[in-house]
């Protein structure tokens, strides 16, 4: 904020989730961004989750135990009364569903004189006219994490105006903790060998990459990283793949980070995703990507020049290109070149944390 003088805001992240999942570590890098900047920065959250472990090991940022249990938590809404009044917060961003509405109804019923903006990062499931209205007239305003899911609000009736686009990021520094000797571990304990082809991701659409299987080679080694075998026992049954398949369950991200480096090809297919930091991370990586042509995620691949896209349900296409990246070198070291250079440009959490900055400034004037 060159030629001005520096504010110090003080903001309040709230989120009912923080257990294991992207947005888990987005909101985290958010947090610690903004502390390091120099603002006053609070978290309320589940005492015990994920978020809360990490965000407690900064040392700067103050935590509430706040578990926004429900829709109409008004344990909750008073707990946000308390902490915003307390510490005489600027703004608001929540960050989940059910924090969203507990956060408005928190500065309707004591009157706060406070900003909340909104957090978005994933399709919505409904948006009848009640909800828009709640979620705009108690806002200033609904951060989008890429232009996709922008679209896709303003087809359920938001209005532009309201809607801001920043990209969510990752860290420069992301692969610091990765060890070589622990990637090779990897490969030895589950034997894996010949061409991986990896998906990390909670349970979205895997069963797309199962249903590709058949027009695969054999001899390909499949890593579903996050999800049990269990979540798509009725695709595997009707498949009957021949692949050997691993499906590690629930793992730390840094394991996640560690099992991507053994993948000749990272798969995100998704109907629900604002934008796929997966996809981020393994450009970051530098293994090759593909994603289903939805939301954010053509927004982080432009299909045929960082990775391929494909339409869901269309699992022979999603082999074909499955197959070229593992396979074409020469394409496969054009791919991955453009994409690092793109995460690197685009998709930095250090820009990410720099337009929030900017956009909260404003807001609070």
């Amino acid at each position: 904020m060159e030629g001005r003088l520096f504010y110090a805001m003080k903001i309040l992240f709230t989120t009912c989730q923080g257990g294991v999942a992207g947005s888990t570590h987005s909101i985290y890098y958010l947090v610690r961004g903004l502390a390091r900047k120099g603002h006053e920065v609070h978290l309320a959250c589940r005492r015990g989750s994920l978020l809360w472990d990490l965000v407690q090991r900064l040392g700067s940022v103050e935590c509430h135990d706040v578990p926004f249990a429900s829709y109409l938590d008004l344990a909750s809404v008073r707990a946000v009364g308390r902490i915003v009044r307390k510490h005489q917060i600027d703004l608001i961003n929540a960050q989940g569903g059910k924090d969203r509405n507990l956060t408005i109804l928190a500065k309707w019923a004591f009157a706060l004189d406070v900003k909340i903006v909104f957090t978005r990062r994933q399709r919505p499931r409904n948006e009848p006219w009640i909800k828009r209205w709640f979620h705009t007239a108690g806002t200033s305003g609904i951060v989008m994490v890429s232009k996709g899911l922008r679209d896709i609000f303003l087809a359920k009736g938001y209005n532009e105006a309201h809607l801001k686009v920043i990209f969510n990021g990752v860290p420069e520094d992301l692969l610091l903790n990765v060890k070589k000797e622990n990637v090779e571990e990897l490969r030895r304990v589950h034997g894996l060998t010949g061409k991986i082809i990896c998906c990390i991701s909670r349970k979205k659409l895997q069963g797309e990459i199962i249903s590709a299987l058949k027009y695969l080679p054999e001899d390909y080694s499949i890593l579903f990283v996050g999800i049990n075998e269990g979540d798509f026992a009725e695709w595997l049954a009707s498949e009957s793949p021949k692949q050997r398949i691993l499906f590690t369950g629930v793992v730390s991200h840094e394991e996640a980070l560690h099992y991507l480096q053994l993948a000749h090809v990272n798969v995100l297919p998704s109907h629900m995703d604002g934008f796929g930091l997966a996809l981020v991370e393994a450009m970051l990586s530098r293994v090759p990507v593909i994603g289903s042509r939805f939301g954010g995620i053509p927004d982080i691949i432009q299909d045929g020049v960082n990775g391929f896209l494909f339409d869901n349900g269309d699992s022979r296409d999603l082999a074909v290109k499955i197959q070229r990246l593992a396979e074409d070198e020469i394409l496969r070291e054009q791919f991955v070149n453009r994409a690092y250079k793109d995460a690197i440009e685009k998709f930095l959490v250090e820009r990410t944390v720099t337009e929030y900055e900017a956009y909260f400034t404003e807001l609070i004037g």
